[in-house]
Order: C-alpha cells, then structure tokens, then sequence
C-alpha cells in the first residue's frame, strides 16, 4: 500500500517527480529514480547510494562542485551523467511555481549559474553565501537526475499527459521499473535487473494496492491479499485476530499534522489574529487526542520541526513535548481579549460574527477531528466537518484555480534540513494558506545563511508563539508484516522513505 509507515493511505497519481506533490507519488517515483544525494535517516550523505560520489564546497559556500559516480547507467545502458542532472535543473526553472518544492534549499531561486564542467563533474554557484549542510541536503536532493535523452524532446503538456503513463517510464536508474497502474486500484513494480548501484532487490514483484477505508485494510491483511500494511489505529483492538504477523512502529514520520487555514477567506478573518490560533492550540487536549485517536502512538507536537529525531528541537519545543500545552482557561482568556464573547449556542460572538469555520477532512480519519471539536466548543469556537477524497481536497485548496475554503487537516513533510520558507514564507511556492508574517518571513530568510542551531531556534520559538497553523500530536504507525518478509528495519527511515529493495521473503517458514 502506497504510504505505509508514512500516513493514510492515498492512490498513486503520477510518478514524475518534477510534477508530482504529493508524499505518496514521491514515495512510488522514488522507487525508479535515484537521489542526487541520498540522505540517511542519521542526515548524514549516504554516497554509496548518492549519484554524487563527491561535493566539493568552495571557501566562502557559495560555490558547489559535484562530482557523479561513474558507474550509475540507465536501464537502457547509457550513463547518467550531469546533462541529466542539468534537465531536472533547467526543467524546475522551466516549470517555476508549478513545481512542488520551487524554491526550497535555495533551487532555482538561489542560484546565480549553473555550469557543466565535463560529463561527470558540474559546479553550482549561488548568490550569497548559505549553510551547506541546507543547500546539500535540501537543495540538491531536488535534483534529481532524470533520463534527459529519452525526456528532453517532450514539451510540459506532453509530460503532464503522460504523468501516470507506464510506458513513458522504460528509462529508470533506480531499484525498481514500473509494470503496470491500474487507476485508482493499484501499481505493480519489478526490479531493475539493469540497477547498477548497490543492494539490488530482492522482491520479484512490488504491489501498491489502493485501499482507502480501514476495513478493507485489515480485511486485505486477514486474508493475504496484502503483506503488509499500517494497521488503522481504530482497529488496534482486533489485532489479535491477524495470525502471522509481526509489528514494527515506526515514526512519527519527518514532517507535522496541523489544522491550517486560508487566509484569504474573508469568512474567516479571526484567524488573522494569533490569539485566536493561540486559544486553539491551548483548547486541544493532545495527551487526550494520542490516547484516543492514535492508542497510544503519537507524541505531542507544537512546531514546525518534528520532535523525532530530537536533533532541530530547541528548549521552548522540548519543554512543551514533556509538559504539554493544553490550559483552557488562558485559551477563554486569549479569546476574551480578542474580544470574543459567548453567545447563543455557546458558541462566541464579535460584531454579530460567530467564531465558526468549516474543516476538510479526509475520509475515515474523522475520529481526531471529533475531538477537536469536542475541545474547541469548550472555550466556544465552533468547528464543523467535512468529508472529502484526498484529492479532492488538494484540488479544492492548492494551486490558482483554488477556490475559497475555511480549515482542512493535513500533514507536511519537510526536507532533511527544517526550514519551510515555501509553505510559511510570504508567497512562498507552496504558501496554499496566504499566510504572510514579516518577522516570520526574516526568521525564515535567516536559517539557510546561519551556522549552528540559533536561527532554527528563533523561527521555531516564534512559530509556536504565534501557530500559523495549529500544530497537532505526531503519528507513530504501526506496520503490519507477514513474519516471512525480513529488512523491516532498513526499509523503512526516520524520514519517512519507503525502500522494498531491502525487504526480502523467506518462503516455508521465518
């Protein structure tokens, strides 16, 4: 199933990674393209695994020399070289704010030239100085290299016609080539018997069934039509009926769940004032949203940086990890000063406007978003629900031909490196939310040039303080896998990436 270990589960849409935005078409693309620089779940640079043998940073970081290893071809047994590099480059420049993570780690936005030095060694330079370990980890994995010689002839549409086309996607360099997608049912993989980087897989056939509701899930994994899958935490009382299986929990993955809010909307114009926000994030429970929602299996979360691995956690974040941050009574505060008073229905009034707003939630994780409700009405906001297909609700909230909407629940994940100017920065790529905070917008713009911890401190600090979106409990999942299949472990990282090629199958037995 697409998504496990990472969130609930999505169909696949596409699988090229200049087109795609969602964290399940990644995850299926990332099977048949290797990584510029492949980051390990420690944020270290993995080069046995990385097209990149070596960065070379000049003097002053704002210069960058990669040079590839030589030994990565293509499956039609062409090298991949930097013109491959150069096409996803000149591409995302071509594409501009249509592409996903335009933008982020400084590419395209941040470079001043690009040059090909031979056909395995290219040099990047950048406007300003900035901390390599963003640049690299953030910046260069979008890079990465695409067959520029079986691609370069076609135009934008014709690579959007083509986005979940299998026959488009014969060139591969990765672990795994595409077999067949079945819309909205499945994709099915095989492995590159033409892969030249290490680990070659294992499996002889990859399935990535798309089962949205929790039934089908446990039903697919009682009866073997699924091997493995996340268990649906709303159905962790009858995990016992599942015989055969071992469970690992994984996560929460290297992102954060919140509520957000367009902007834009002039329905909801009060939450344009952060004490309103803030009186939310002090209303919900989340010790009370982990046990109930999740089982158990959550950790408390406030910010933009995730508290696992706990390496980007500044003081504030850690603190409220432990003690939490729910205390109704400053939250009915916040509101009165906001000048919000209770009305009719409990529900609290300003100017004959009721603080009331409507919330896009996917199908089938509405038992949160109950609760939420259930806390909010307590201090006298009134939270309303609605049901919507996943993609639906990206087609209703991002991109130009979006129209009007109040609150939805979503999950984000975030590059090696934490920094979200594109999602929280004013007009950033993927700013769906028309959130805009000058002293947001300058702590943004500081954590790529600084060294050290301090600028990531003070932009998650204010984050907190001010919640440009409300920040919800992180989510540990709880793998499901037939006891035959072995490499959990290394399948699955910190980071939220899915790697089959290190899972294997011993037939007859364990």
């Amino acid at each position: 199933m697409p998504g496990v270990g990472l969130g609930p589960p999505a169909a696949v849409n596409g699988f090229n990674p200049l087109l795609v935005s969602s964290a399940f078409d990644m995850q299926a693309a990332g099977l048949l393209y290797q990584p510029l620089v492949w980051v390990t779940r420690r944020f270290h640079i993995d080069t046995r695994l990385s097209i990149a043998r070596r960065i070379i940073t000049g003097p002053h970081h704002r210069t960058y020399t990669l040079i590839l290893g030589r030994h990565w071809r293509w499956s039609d047994g062409t090298a991949v070289t930097t013109a491959d590099v150069a096409y996803t480059y000149h591409m995302i420049q071509r594409l501009g704010p249509q592409f996903a993570n335009y933008g982020v780690g400084g590419i395209p936005t941040d470079v001043s030239s690009f040059h090909i030095l031979g056909p395995y060694r290219l040099r990047i330079t950048l406007k300003k100085p900035v901390n390599p370990r963003w640049f690299i980890q953030n910046g260069l994995s979008l890079l990465t290299p695409l067959p520029s010689a079986a691609w370069g002839r076609f135009s934008v549409t014709s690579l959007y016609a083509h986005l979940a086309d299998p026959r488009f996607f014969q060139v591969v360099d990765g672990p795994f080539r595409l077999v067949a997608f079945a819309f909205g049912r499945y994709v099915a993989f095989g492995p590159n018997r033409h892969f030249t980087g290490p680990d070659k897989p294992y499996l002889h056939r990859l399935v990535l069934r798309f089962l949205h509701d929790p039934e089908s899930i446990f039903f697919g994994l009682k009866t073997g039509r699924i091997q493995i899958a996340d268990l649906p935490h709303e159905l962790f009382p009858g995990r016992g009926k599942l015989h055969g299986f071992r469970e690992r929990v994984v996560g929460p993955p290297w992102g954060f769940s919140y509520l957000g809010f367009d902007y834009a909307n002039p329905r909801i114009a009060f939450v344009r004032d952060a004490r309103v926000r803030r009186a939310m994030m002090h209303a919900i429970r989340q010790s009370l949203l982990i046990r109930v929602q999740y089982y158990g299996q959550g950790i408390r979360d406030y910010g933009p940086i995730p508290p696992r691995p706990a390496v980007y956690l500044s003081p504030l974040a850690r603190r409220l990890e432990r003690v939490g941050a729910y205390d109704p009574g400053l939250s009915r505060k916040l509101l009165r000063e906001a000048g919000w008073r209770l009305g009719h229905g409990k529900v609290r009034e300003k100017k004959g406007r009721r603080l009331a707003f409507t919330a896009l939630v996917p199908p089938g994780e509405v038992r949160g978003p109950v609760l939420i409700k259930e806390m909010l009405a307590e201090v006298g906001i009134d939270m309303r629900l609605r049901e919507k297909p996943f993609n639906e609700i990206v087609a209703m909230t991002q991109g130009p031909d979006a129209t009007k909407w109040d609150a939805l629940t979503l999950a984000w994940g975030l590059g090696p490196y934490p920094s979200a100017r594109n999602i929280f920065g004013c007009g950033g790529a993927n700013n769906f939310y028309h959130y805009c905070d000058k002293h947001m917008d300058a702590l943004l713009t500081a954590v790529p040039s600084a060294s050290g911890k301090g600028a990531i401190y003070r932009y998650e600090d204010y984050f907190i303080k001010q919640q440009p979106v409300v920040v919800l409990p992180g989510e540990r999942h709880v793998i499901e896998a037939r006891d035959n299949i072995h490499g959990l472990q290394r399948a699955y990282s910190s980071l939220g990436g899915f790697n089959p090629q290190y899972l294997w199958i011993v037939r007859g037995g364990q």
